[in-house]
């Protein structure tokens, strides 16, 4: 979606169903999808492959199955484009796939704590979107979808902390590079800023 490779997925899902759901939640939660999935795709592509190979041991499996989780999401997120309408606001798809690239390096401390900021960034978005208040209560097999993916992304902040950690990030460091990510990305989603206050998420 973002960088142009095919489709990074083999295990589709069957359409969900999102019929229930009101027109104008339909549309936002359509123009907000596709940061996800090119987040979900970046990781895929450049998460998996990078950091596993920089690791080993039990380290090394966990990030496998971080891996595995983010392919996992993927298929389900596409499943879900596929039942909304298309979208008709969204970030530039350029500015996207540049701002997960950014993310990239070969500094294996600092890739970890970028990919912590980036995942605790996700669960703040999709937090809203899953808690039994949300306004796609009508919905429950999207809240569910999307409460299981905030809750394994949160289980990867976690991992890529401690592993940052490992390498020598600071918390201190970290906190800075977390506050950093959350101001970028309420640039780079300024374009569906009206989607997300629709749906209850805070763009900061």
């Amino acid at each position: 979606m973002c960088f142009g490779v095919g489709r990074v997925v083999s295990q589709p899902f069957a359409v969900l169903n999102t019929t229930e759901l009101p027109p104008a939640l339909a549309q936002a939660l359509s123009n907000t999808l596709p940061f996800l999935r090119c987040g979900e795709e970046s990781a895929v592509h450049a998460f998996g492959r990078r950091l596993v190979g920089v690791s080993a041991g039990a380290e090394q499996g966990a990030l496998q199955g971080i891996a595995d989780d983010e392919a996992r999401h993927a298929a389900w997120l596409e499943a879900l484009a596929l039942a909304l309408p298309a979208p008709d606001a969204v970030p530039a798809t350029d500015a996207m796939a540049s701002f997960f690239r950014r993310l990239l390096t070969r500094d294996a401390a600092l890739h970890f704590a970028r990919i912590a900021a980036l995942d605790l960034a996700v669960c703040a978005l999709l937090a809203p979107l899953a808690s039994r208040r949300s306004v796609l209560a009508r919905a429950p097999e999207v809240v569910a979808g999307l409460g299981a993916i905030c809750r394994d992304e949160a289980r990867h902040v976690r991992v890529a902390r401690d592993c940052a950690g490992r390498l020598g990030v600071t918390a201190q460091r970290q906190h800075a590079l977390d506050l950093a990510l959350r101001r970028e990305l309420g640039v780079l989603l300024s374009p569906v800023r009206a989607s997300m206050a629709l749906l209850g998420i805070d763009g900061a």
